[in-house]
């Protein structure tokens, strides 16, 4: 292991135009789809990320994704250091005890984010949830993006029994019954709590799964394990006001999460998707 990283601190020094000697690294825990690593150099800190599984273009996306959210200039994100198919090389965000400001701030940084928007629900390239292919192709509704692009592929690599399928389809038929009307936000993705980082007031936000979509999307993401604050609620509903009775559409945003999760996890990811579809079927 210590072979590799000083092959990473080549890399690094030839990309960074200076000499690095690595002081020391250490595994940090936390993540399950990537194996994570703390470096400490005599050029500063960095986060390193491997691709356990050897997913073609794995960083790449992600980097590009990290690059459009910070071409917005509304949200931190931390800067590319280096990246290949194996590794992706951050500057090291130290997390530090959250002040009362940090979730006002965070829902106000997110609400200027999802004003980014386009023509078309999407985004002009294919990435990744997870290690699952995330397809992006354009529609001009949400509701047809978010049956061939988010739930149908899930459902069509998963081993989901007819009943499921049957009750999707089911779903498919009440969404414009259930959705409003409403233009395409850039959203993270994948916004739950292990992707971010607290600075004081300051968030940065990692791991994105960009695309063009619904931004209850972000904000059901965000409640899918725990939910934040009420701050962050409060300051993003005052800045950028979700359209009336959004509370009731989370669960079925979240179906898309849950389908990765059950697609990478197993487990009682099945459970949570059928009391859902149970209640807005019946």
């Amino acid at each position: 292991m210590k072979e590799f990283f000083n092959n990473i601190i080549l890399k690094l020094s030839d990309c960074q135009n200076c000499k690095l000697v690595l002081y020391n690294y250490k595994q940090i825990f936390g993540g399950s789809i990537n194996t994570a690593f703390f470096i400490n150099t005599n050029r500063g800190k960095f986060f390193l990320k491997l691709n356990n599984n050897k997913t073609k273009n794995l960083f790449d996306n992600e980097v590009r994704g990290l690059k459009l959210i910070s071409s917005t200039n509304t949200i931190n994100v931390p800067q590319v250091i280096y990246f290949d198919d194996e590794v992706l090389v951050l500057e090291f965000i130290e997390s530090n005890q959250i002040n009362k400001k940090f979730w006002s701030n965070f829902g106000y940084s997110l609400a200027e984010l999802h004003y980014n928007t386009l023509n078309s629900f999407g985004l002009d390239h294919d990435n990744y949830i997870g290690t699952l292919l995330q397809t992006n192709k354009f529609y001009d509704n949400w509701n047809d993006f978010f049956i061939y692009q988010r739930l149908k592929p899930q459902l069509d690599i998963g081993n989901f029994p007819a009943k499921t399928h049957k009750l999707f389809d089911i779903l498919f038929l009440e969404l414009d019954n259930i959705f409003s009307l409403t233009k395409p936000s850039l959203l993270h993705g994948d916004l739950w709590n292990g992707n971010f980082i607290s600075t004081n007031d300051q968030v940065f936000l990692v791991d994105p799964a960009v695309y063009y979509g619904n931004r209850e999307m972000d904000i059901a993401m965000t409640k899918l394990f725990g939910g934040f604050e009420k701050e962050f609620y409060d300051s993003y509903n005052y800045h950028y006001p979700l359209v009336k009775n959004w509370q009731t559409r989370l669960d079925i945003c979240n179906l898309y999460p849950l389908l990765v999760h059950a697609n990478l996890f197993g487990g009682n990811y099945y459970n949570q998707i059928h009391s859902i579809l149970k209640s807005v079927t019946k």
